[in-house]
């Protein structure tokens, strides 16, 4: 089984709850989903949170879900799901960190569990999440493994699947390193007692926080047995306009926090000699890993060339993201 791998500094901050021999009292857990148009998987989504097991000394205290400028059901549909569930209509789209500080205003509890609304939190997740927590210093976060759905066959598939195993590879290896300064965002454990200054215009959440959380010598920690289920691209060209978003937001993030977010291509600058054979490894136990990794390498390229033209030339409409082609 793999283990949570941790990056930060011990003694930053008051301890958490749990911290400390005995775990005092209840934990109280606050869902948070922030969704665009998402009625067809909104539901799975909040039940994929409500359904888990939870730890010992655990409940559910708030479900929250953020219907940001959804011309659908959304909402409707989150409410049906269980009625401890708050709807928060955004009439107005104002992207994804607006959403979440609609969350944060709101988080009354313990520990904040993110989930996108369109990924489906596996069985057992959130208990891993919690378990990694509880004895981490203020402030910290928690960050699961995402993938595609491992059923999906065809297309851009197999490039996809290679993607995410790298980005499990990599961030297991950083963060027990020491050195990360990046997020995955897909299903999230946040501390409530300090959640960051997410500024409301930042294009990357998790780039923000994981920065944040290096600026501030706070704790990183990948809970690698905790799995999201996400929807990925299908096409090249939708994966390309993702990355774009994403290449995009890490230089905001840069800007604004003053720490880079730590990619695999910053890491390979210093570290080229880590970067090859962690690339390496991966090729070699994934099926028609070089070929995939090859395409990878072109979409990235294109993406990087795309995010260097929207700043050069002032594109602003990266903070709505974009969905995903059925």
């Amino acid at each position: 089984m793999d283990h949570p791998a941790r990056v930060g500094v011990r003694g930053v901050g008051a301890d958490p709850p749990g911290a400390g021999t005995e775990r005092p009292g209840v934990i109280r857990l606050v869902a948070g989903t922030v969704a665009f148009n998402e009625e067809r998987r909104i539901a799975d989504a909040l039940r994929s949170l409500l359904s888990q097991s939870l730890p010992d000394g655990c409940r559910w205290e708030q479900v929250l879900v953020v219907a940001s400028g959804c011309t659908d059901r959304t909402a409707e549909r989150a409410r049906e799901v269980d009625p401890r569930v708050e709807v928060v209509v955004q009439v107005d789209r104002l992207g994804k960190a607006s959403a979440l500080l609609e969350i944060f205003a709101r988080a009354k509890g313990d520990y904040l569990v993110l989930l996108n609304g369109d990924a489906l939190a596996e069985p057992g997740s959130v208990a891993s999440l919690v378990r990694a927590a509880s004895r981490a210093p203020l402030p910290f976060a928690v960050m699961a493994r995402p993938g595609p759905p491992p059923d999906r066959t065809g297309g851009f598939t197999e490039s996809i699947r290679l993607l995410w195993e790298i980005h499990h590879r990599f961030h297991e290896f950083i963060v027990a390193e020491g050195s990360s300064s990046n997020l995955s965002d897909e299903l999230l454990l946040l501390p409530i007692a300090r959640l960051p200054p997410l500024p409301a215009g930042v294009v990357n959440d998790g780039g923000f926080i994981g920065a944040w959380l290096r600026r501030e010598r706070g704790t990183i920690i990948y809970a690698s047995e905790a799995r999201v289920t996400i929807e990925a691209a299908r096409r090249f060209r939708d994966h390309v306009s993702q990355r774009r978003r994403i290449r995009w937001g890490l230089h905001q993030v840069e800007s604004v926090v003053g720490v880079p977010p730590m990619t695999l291509q910053r890491y390979s600058l210093t570290h080229p000699v880590a970067a090859m054979g962690l690339l390496r490894d991966t090729i070699r136990s994934t099926p028609r890993g070089l070929r995939s990794l090859l395409v990878l390498a072109t979409a990235e390229m294109v993406a990087l060339g795309l995010a260097l033209w929207d700043r050069a030339f002032g594109r602003r409409d990266h903070v709505l993201w974009a969905t995903l082609p059925e």
